[in-house]
């Protein structure tokens, strides 16, 4: 009886790392999650590490920029607040002070792209944002090409500063910036770019991002 008593005494006593080696390997697994995550969030939403040769076809814009606390307003009038809307990702086409042929231009691309996502076009709109309200004709005649674009203005101040501090300071008009769907402009794209590079960027976006 002893004997046993001693064996089992023998058998606690010499096993007294388990519990610290068990907590060691789950943080180890945790860690392994978490890191990478973190780390993918740092280099997004700072730039830094940010690598230079990248697959994507658009301007990264470093650091990117949360757009959803600007104070916009749909078709001049009523504030829009992105921030309450469904998450979707968004181009915000700027296209200067008016929108000229070479906005045109960019809109038809932005749309032709919109198109070809088929059934993922549910999750991506568009948005031109000019300084002031374009007049009812204007208005109407880019709807009736654009039946999805959402007329937005914002303060000439605030657009002009829009970028200021980025890679992107000085914009070219017209530009699209690729907003994700937590509200950050990541992107941005001119009419250098084609349709075909519009859309590459934004399926592989789609399809490693949730839907929500």
């Amino acid at each position: 009886m002893t004997q046993s008593n001693e064996l089992r005494s023998e058998t606690v006593d010499n096993n007294p790392a388990r519990p610290t080696t068990r907590r060691v390997q789950a943080l180890s697994v945790v860690a392994s999650v978490v890191l990478p995550i973190v780390a993918a969030y740092t280099v997004f939403h700072t730039g830094v590490g940010m690598p230079e040769d990248t697959v994507n076809e658009g301007s990264l814009l470093e650091p990117p920029q949360n757009i959803q606390k600007l104070p916009l307003l749909e078709q001049g009038l009523a504030p829009l607040k992105l921030g309450s809307e469904a998450p979707k990702w968004r181009y915000l086409i700027v296209p200067g002070r008016d929108c000229d042929s070479a906005c045109e231009q960019l809109l038809y691309t932005s749309r032709q792209v919109h198109i070809r996502l088929g059934e993922k076009a549910r999750r991506v709109e568009r948005l031109l944002v000019s300084p002031a309200p374009l007049s009812p004709e204007r208005r109407e005649e880019l709807a009736a090409k654009h039946p999805r674009l959402r007329f937005v203005t914002l303060p000439p101040a605030k657009l002009e500063g829009l970028l200021e501090g980025t890679s992107h300071t000085d914009l070219e008009y017209p530009s699209a910036l690729l907003v994700d769907q937590q509200g950050y402009a990541m992107m941005v794209y001119n009419n250098e770019h084609s349709g075909n590079q519009l859309l590459k960027d934004i399926k592989r976006l789609l399809k490693y991002s949730y839907e929500q």
